[in-house]
């Protein structure tokens, strides 16, 4: 047998790049219809090619070639060997089998008859063969699950039972004393699990080296592929109709949208039938809330606040104040305009019914205006006090909201068609100095 590394003429230490260009070489070099005047020779040559690559590119069956290099050459043999087990290197090749058939020399009738082999030697060891037989290799038809499958699971974790009696080094009936005699069992021991060791190792490996080999394997597989994307196909299908059946669904209740417009409609006319019963009620109640909100509105600085506390607050305002006394002055203003007015349209009716009675001193524009402000310098004095005290300013303010909500009372009256009408602070303090004038 030649060293594979020789039949691809490369370096023990070449990288997997190297292996495969010098395959590629030779391949082009040995192919059988590149030598058709030599063809017997070129496909001998082209095989060996092929199995040197096999298990060269395979890092872990090279490994364990180059482990186990030297024994493979020798066929196993040397001249201190002193088991008479098979030896398994020979098979590690595809020499050794011609074909896939189940002929005498086809890869399945071969490592048949190894496996029988080494299922025979463990035999002599067990307590009952006849109980414990290993499972069969089979032939090319045989079936997965019920052969191919229970082989390789028996096989890949194969461990044998033999005891490798004959690699002791000492006989330990040659032992003087007890503590030589537990010296010699130990190393024996030693020996025995090393031999023990080497040996399933080299079982499990050709097991793995004729598995990758093995056609039904790979037909298996195949199967194993087409199941799972015929698997995930039929997921898919699944998925996509537990789609469409959701869907169907939500049509159906597309169906019932008149039922829900029925419903929708019923509603409406319980609304308005609350609407025509208890309207007043409703519109009561909304007319509070708008009054609690409209509390909240200052009417001089015209800012609406969200609690009662800021608008306290803003009321004890230096600002609101100021607006206060601004507004106060000018409604004093327009009062003294319209008191003038007054004034004046009263002394003229005055004059007309007065023919016979004694003529009375009448006071000039100037006087008039004169007397009116002293009239008023009391009602400013007393203002001026009520605002340096900060409850009186509290007082002044709801007032003018009262005073205010009577005019909006006053006019929503007017607009109902009515021609009642209160009397407001100015009108008061009209009729109050037109009386004063008449005396």
């Amino acid at each position: 047998m030649r060293c594979y590394y020789d039949v691809l003429e490369i370096e023990r230490d070449a990288d997997s790049e190297t292996i495969k260009k010098a395959y590629r070489r030779l391949s082009l070099k040995w192919h059988p219809d590149k030598n058709l005047d030599n063809t017997e020779e070129a496909s001998k040559q082209f095989t060996i090619i092929q199995q040197a690559y096999e298990v060269l590119s395979d890092p872990h069956e090279r490994s364990w070639y180059d482990r186990h290099r030297e024994a493979i050459l020798k066929g196993g043999l040397d001249e201190h060997y002193q088991d008479n087990s098979l030896t398994l290197y020979p098979y590690f090749s595809s020499s050794c089998y011609s074909g896939f058939s189940n002929d005498e020399k086809g890869f399945y009738a071969v490592y048949r008859k190894v496996f029988e082999t080494l299922a025979s030697e463990d035999y002599e060891f067990l307590d009952d063969p006849e109980g414990g037989k290993y499972p069969s290799f089979g032939d090319m038809d045989s079936d997965y699950d019920e052969v191919v499958g229970p082989f390789y699971g028996f096989w890949q974790s194969f461990s044998t039972v033999r005891s490798f009696a004959w690699l002791d080094s000492h006989d330990i009936r040659d032992a003087p004393n007890r503590q030589v005699l537990k010296a010699m069992e130990k190393e024996n021991k030693k020996l025995r699990d090393k031999g023990k060791k080497e040996r399933n190792e080299q079982i499990r490996e050709l097991v793995s080296f004729v598995r990758k080999r093995d056609e039904r394997v790979k037909k298996h597989s195949k199967w194993l592929e087409e199941r799972r994307k015929e698997q995930m196909r039929k997921a898919e299908e699944n998925r996509l109709q537990k789609i469409r059946d959701h869907l169907s669904i939500l049509d159906g209740y597309e169906e019932n949208e008149t039922v829900q417009r029925v419903q929708e409609e019923n509603l409406r006319e319980i609304e308005d039938d609350l609407v025509t019963h208890f309207g007043e009620l409703i519109l009561d109640h909304n007319g509070e809330e708008s009054s609690k909100d409209e509390s909240l509105y200052c009417i001089i600085c015209e800012k609406v606040f969200k609690t009662k506390m800021q608008l306290s607050n803003h009321v004890k305002s230096r600002k609101h104040r100021e607006h206060l006394e601004e507004l106060r002055k000018h409604m004093e203003e327009d009062e003294l305009h319209l008191l003038e007015n007054e004034q004046e349209m009263f002394e003229l009716e005055g004059d007309k019914e007065r023919t016979d009675e004694v003529p009375v001193s009448r006071r000039s524009r100037k006087q008039k205006k004169k007397s009116m402000k002293k009239m008023f310098a009391l009602d400013e004095e007393t203002e001026e006090d009520s605002l340096a005290q900060e409850k009186h300013d509290e007082a002044a303010f709801s007032g003018a909201n009262k005073e205010v909500e009577n005019l909006n009372t006053t006019g929503a009256v007017s607009e109902r068609g009515t021609n009642e009408k209160e009397p407001s602070v100015s009108e008061g303090l009209l009729i109050c100095c037109c009386f004063n004038f008449s005396l």
